[in-house]
């Protein structure tokens, strides 16, 4: 068992290396000096295809990668990507985990993305994930334990130390809050959109506090009267950065409002 000054010196430690050992999201980067400029798509339209090839060639395509450093707090840029995303409210609140009920809109796959994210990285377990994504994925989704995020997390706990799963006995909590989102595309029909979240990560220890910027992209399907994640391939690694910086305005992140 630790003991606290191990557990605060952990904690030091540990936001460190929450932003140097999340390598399986950063993996695959690309200098963005020697990348085209992501235009974001309008919100809304798509990509001129529907159907699986569509859907499967919209979620492998790649995104502007940036460089780790860009995930740490630093200026924020005086430029936008564009206007800020209006997020739909949900119509249903009982007996689900997370909010659902949003409208047949792009924007109502990014407020549910959000939504699932927010819940999903509460405590960064890897489990927690699981339980939140599960409830949302349709029959054929990614497994939860194949998903980017939930790699990231048993990264994040094994290079901090902590248990796999399960809040900490140390007293660290950590949390995601959205602040910026965009659309990757979506198909002719717009039942299929590849949704993207920005937000900041935050790890607190007894008021010690260490955050940086953590992004993700997922599929989502219209079935029925709800967004949900999409039966197959998953989408690409996001351009994680610090919300608001010129890496996250060069990747195509806008603001959000709801």
């Amino acid at each position: 068992m630790l003991i606290l000054g191990a557990v605060t010196a952990l904690a030091l430690a540990t936001v460190v290396v929450l932003v140097l050992s999340l390598t399986g999201m950063f993996s695959d980067r690309q200098d963005p000096s020697a990348a085209a400029p992501a235009q974001p798509a309008p919100i809304g339209t798509g990509d001129g295809g529907s159907g699986p090839a569509a859907e499967a060639e919209l979620a492998a395509r790649p995104m502007l990668q940036v460089p780790l450093a860009a995930i740490q707090p630093h200026t924020l840029s005086t430029r936008t990507a564009g206007p800020p995303i209006v997020l739909p409210q949900p119509q249903q609140f009982v007996a689900t985990l997370v909010p659902i009920g949003f409208p047949d809109t792009a924007e109502g796959a990014v407020a549910q993305l959000v939504e699932l994210m927010k819940a999903g990285l509460s405590g960064g377990d890897p489990q927690v994930w699981a339980q939140i994504y599960n409830s949302l994925a349709e029959p054929g989704a990614q497994p939860a334990n194949r998903t980017t995020t939930s790699n990231d997390l048993a990264d994040l706990r094994r290079g901090a130390h902590l248990r796999p799963t399960g809040a900490s006995s140390s007293g660290l909590r950590m949390s995601w809050a959205p602040t910026s989102a965009m659309v990757k595309g979506s198909t002719a029909d717009g039942t299929y959109v590849v949704a993207c979240a920005l937000g900041e990560f935050v790890a607190d220890n007894n008021g010690r506090v260490v955050s940086f910027g953590w992004g993700d992209c997922l599929p989502m399907r219209r079935v029925g009267d709800q967004w949900r994640v999409a039966s197959g391939p998953t989408a690409a690694i996001a351009p994680s950065a610090w919300p608001g910086s010129d890496e996250a305005v060069a990747a195509g992140w806008r603001d959000i409002q709801r």
